[in-house]
């Protein structure tokens, strides 16, 4: 609705506003110190109007009438609709806004009718009291009938405009209001429940939770695992697969409902957790309870056996409640552990061993978890390049004056060498080394590299036996790194570090998302990675230097023994490692020291610990961790955890962290102080609590509940790298199985001993079998038998193949064949249409209609008792046959009454008596 056109209009003020002068507003002061100066007025008469006005909206309640037509332009008849409306008037400028309610149903455009905006009377604004109750109002050429206002529009009028508003006015009704609900959709109503109210609030809402297994055992047939729920409140049941590798997931085997006990096929509408009342029409069916889930026992689901193996401890506890001692089935320690993983071939050289390891471990490739962290590294460190200054190591002649620049991409973590060209000197330089990733060359003591070996790193085992992926750390000052092809395994060359410029200086500096650890670590990783190569015993020696056994040596001793086990390294010349310098051999003893009576004593345990966590792994490590293989101990997952920690976050000093718990040294915590560093240090994420108790009682030396720390720390991290070595590399047989850690892993022990219990597989076995003999009810058996030949053969085309074999055999048309000409059929149409009909149920057919080999049966008549399922005339078969089959070697026994004092009635023709 548009306004009339008006020209703008000033508000109308009740008479001109006079300023008071300005001494009668500030007064001046005089020279004494407590006077003050009064503030300005700003109340009162003073105040301007829109300032008194702002946010003031009287609202009035009002309605129009509006013409309707009936029907048509044809049809005169017409009739009024009465509109309400809210007028909104603005005192702080004059302006007005119409808003009509929304009303359900009613067909019109309702909310805003009127933008805010000035509406003019007589030429000028609309004032207050304009809007009057019981008078009408002409807003833009539309007449508003007001007939109330809201409470603080009364009050505006009783206060500031000195006369009250008459009390408010009833709406006429059109009518039309009664006509849309006479119009409306009625609601449905839904029926009361044939069951009680209060019956499932008697109930109980728990959800039990058992795992299930089930074997199909016909001809390559596989294993399926599933999680069944059964919810006590209405007794239905839901089974849901549990997803593996290399097969479709289909999340469901049965969705929600009350399951029928041994049933085959699904009732008329059972489905949902719905139950019916009396006048259902359904089928008097027993259904499966609560009472029926005993672990152990099998639960057909519409003819699938499915064997109950275990149940959480939440469902053990509630049917303890019932009197019902649930008994998960015993397994062994081999099926506790799980299944082997799949082998994955060695790497080629093609792509990186991650993506190698993806698709070797699924039919589908899984995006490794690392790949998203690499992507988030690329992105922080992408165009970031350090450039190192190297020389040639082993080399004479002219090739000693040669100087490369490497190149470091933290991005992808490539590697690519340029040599500078020298001008008179027949170099031409340029690109030495492309760019890729390449390995460090690091081979144990003892064993050649070269050489084809089942420990290598590169293609066919070939390279170094510790040889491990290039890190920007390994390029610091008078460093030497021996590349390696890390498709073939080949020992390229060895660069010297001589230097690096500014700006890798500032990244080594200041960036610790590529350069997290400290110096401290960083050079006990250098020494772990040449103690590990030389196969040298650290703790062993270390021990040995502790004459007292306190675990501490003093600064002169430690720097003594480290510097023998630095030169015996030197010596062997497995890795080239330059010897600490004296001062960052000064900051190792400050890190590792220890203030005692005696003055600092070095804790040497930290730090065979920390070179432990540091040491280079072998390529068969690499390899027995990527098969998925289950037979670590809880020591060596243990020590993959602390591993991880001193990559990322610097140290994992778990030796430190129990010392913590133990002010008197005494070298034993308590079971609380135990189990609190296992969760400081993340552990409680590779086993259980009773993994951690079984753990605990291994090292309870003094058997009184308390943890022989250093014991069990020793346990985990085997600082002896001979030992540790060996048991991965050496001896050289392959496929011997390596040898490391701490005893067996004390979580299998709690479960199950060795020798107890079976697998699954064997569960599953025996159930199978005792369901296929139904316990030797013979008619069961042939019940089911009959079932599935029915499903395999009774589709016309099948069966019309199948008569056409057996009439094949019937070279005389007498319409009978054998037991052998019978199975011959079988067989034959079995293999035509690919039909997974198993075997037993063929002879179990075989051998009770055919009471031998030479009866012989009407194959119509055979026919229509199996396919037809039933049981009774295929018995009447059976025994019509056996009474007409004459034996062919009794036809000749001839029976003589007459002579029944001679051979005892007998004659026997071809006895020649």
């Amino acid at each position: 609705m548009r306004p009339a056109s008006a020209s703008m209009v000033r508000p109308s003020t009740a008479g001109p506003v006079s300023l008071a002068p300005l001494a009668s507003t500030w007064r001046t002061t005089s020279g004494e110190m407590a006077s003050s100066i009064p503030r300005p007025a700003t109340a009162g008469s003073s105040r301007p109007k829109w300032e008194v006005e702002e946010k003031q909206v009287l609202r009035f309640f009002s309605y129009f009438a509006e013409t309707v037509y009936e029907g048509g332009s044809n049809d005169t008849r017409s009739g009024t609709r009465i509109r309400q409306c809210t007028i909104l008037y603005y005192l702080q400028d004059q302006t007005c806004s119409v808003d009509e309610p929304k009303t359900a149903n009613s067909g019109l455009p309702q909310g805003r009718f009127m933008k805010r905006m000035k509406c003019l009377k007589d030429g000028r604004p609309l004032e207050p009291t304009d809007f009057a109750i019981g008078e009408e109002v002409t807003i833009n050429y539309r007449k508003f009938m007001v007939v109330d206002a809201d409470r603080k529009t009364r009050e505006y009028f009783r206060n500031t405009v000195g006369a009250a508003l008459p009390p408010s006015l009833g709406i006429p009704d059109d009518g039309y209001g009664d006509l849309r609900a006479s119009r409306g959709i009625p609601k449905k109503s839904r029926p009361q429940s044939a069951r009680m109210k209060g019956e499932f609030y008697n109930k109980d809402l728990l959800v039990l939770t058992f795992k299930c297994a089930y074997q199909d055992d016909k001809l390559y047939g596989e294993r399926r695992d599933y999680l069944m729920y059964y919810y006590v409140l209405n007794d239905t049941i839901e089974i849901k697969e549990v997803a593996a590798q290399g097969r479709h997931n289909f999340p469901n085997l049965l969705r929600r409902q009350k399951l029928p006990k041994n049933s085959f096929y699904v009732p008329n509408g059972i489905g949902g957790a719905i139950e019916g009342g009396k006048d259902d029409m359904r089928e008097d069916v027993e259904y499966v309870t609560w009472k029926d889930l005993i672990c152990g026992s099998s639960l057909n689901v519409y003819g699938r056996k499915v064997l109950l193996v275990s149940c959480d401890n939440t469902t053990i506890e509630w049917f303890a409640k019932q009197g019902i001692v649930q008994k998960p089935l015993k397994l062994s320690v081999e099926e506790t552990e799980g299944p082997a993983g799949p082998k994955v071939p060695a790497y080629n050289g093609y792509g990186s061993e991650d993506d190698l390891y993806a698709m070797g471990m699924s039919l589908e490739p899984a995006i490794i978890d690392r790949k998203l962290e690499d992507f988030a590294r690329f992105m922080r460190a992408k165009g970031k390049v350090l450039r190192f200054l190297a020389k040639l190591v082993g080399v004479s002649g002219q090739d000693k004056d040669r100087e490369f620049v490497i190149n470091y991409f933290l991005a992808t973590d490539q590697v690519s060498v340029y040599e500078p060209p020298i001008r008179n000197s027949g170099i031409v330089g340029g690109l030495f080394l492309g760019k890729g990733r390449y390995k460090k060359f690091i081979a144990a003591n003892g064993i050649d590299g070269e050489v084809e070996t089942p420990v290598g790193g590169g293609r066919g085992g070939r390279g170094g036996a510790l040889s491990r992926w290039i890190k920007p750390t390994d390029f610091f000052l008078n460093a030497q790194v021996t590349f390696e092809m890390p498709s073939t395994g080949s020992k390229l060359f060895t660069l010297h570090v001589k230097g690096y410029d500014d700006y890798t200086k500032k990244i080594m500096e200041s960036d610790k998302d590529e350069f997290p650890q400290s110096s401290t670590d960083l050079d006990v990783s250098r020494l772990s990675e040449k103690f590990t190569a030389t196969k040298l015993p650290i703790r062993t020696i270390f021990a040995e230097a502790d004459k007292f056994g306190k675990r501490l040596l003093t600064v002169d001793e430690f720097k003594t023994c480290i510097k023998a086990i630095e030169k015996e390294a030197t010596e062997a010349g497995t890795v080239k490692v330059y010897d600490l310098p004296e001062d960052e051999l000064n900051q190792i003893c400050v890190d590792f020291g220890v203030e005692t009576e005696e003055g600092m004593m070095v804790n040497y345990d930290d730090l065979v610990d920390l070179m432990v966590l540091a040491a280079p792994r072998t390529a068969r490590e690499y390899e027995r961790d990527r098969q998925g293989t289950f037979a670590f101990s809880v020591e060596e997952r243990m020590l993959k955890v602390m591993r991880t920690h001193f990559d990322s976050a610097g140290t994992a000093r778990l030796r430190l962290s129990f010392r913590e718990k133990d002010p008197d040294g005494s070298g034993y915590i308590d079971s609380e102080a135990y189990k609190t560093v296992l969760r400081k240090h993340k552990f409680h994420v590779i086993m259980t609590e009773r993994a951690a108790d079984a753990l605990r009682m291994q090292y309870d030396t003094n058997a009184d509940g308390t943890l022989d720390y250093n014991s069990m720390c020793d346990a985990i991290h085997p600082g002896d790298f001979d030992k540790y070595v060996d048991a991965y590399i050496g001896p050289k047989t392959y496929g011997e199985k390596p040898k490391i850690g701490g005893p067996k892993n004390p979580l299998a022990s709690t479960v199950k001993t060795a020798g107890e219990g079976l697998t699954t597989e064997e569960y599953l076995k025996k159930m199978n079998a005792t369901n296929f003999s139904f316990s030797g009810d013979l008619k069961k058996q042939l019940v089911r038998a009959f079932n599935s030949f029915s499903s395999c053969f009774a589709r016309h085309n099948r069966k019309k193949q199948l008569r056409k074999h057996m009439l094949a055999f019937d070279i005389y048309h007498l319409g009978t064949v054998t037991k052998a000409q019978f199975l011959s059929a079988i067989d034959d149409v079995t293999a035509e249409f690919f039909i997974d009909f198993d075997e037993r149920d063929r002879d179990l057919i075989a051998d009770y209609l055919f009471a031998n080999d030479e009866i012989k049966l009407d194959y119509e008549k055979l026919l229509d008792a199996i396919c037809s399922r039933d049981v009774k005339k295929a018995e009447a078969l059976r025994n019509a046959s056996m009474e007409s089959h004459v034996d062919i070697d009794k036809q000749f026994l001839v029976v003589d009454e007459q002579r029944a004092r001679d051979f005892g009635g007998t004659l026997n023709l071809f006895s020649g008596k």
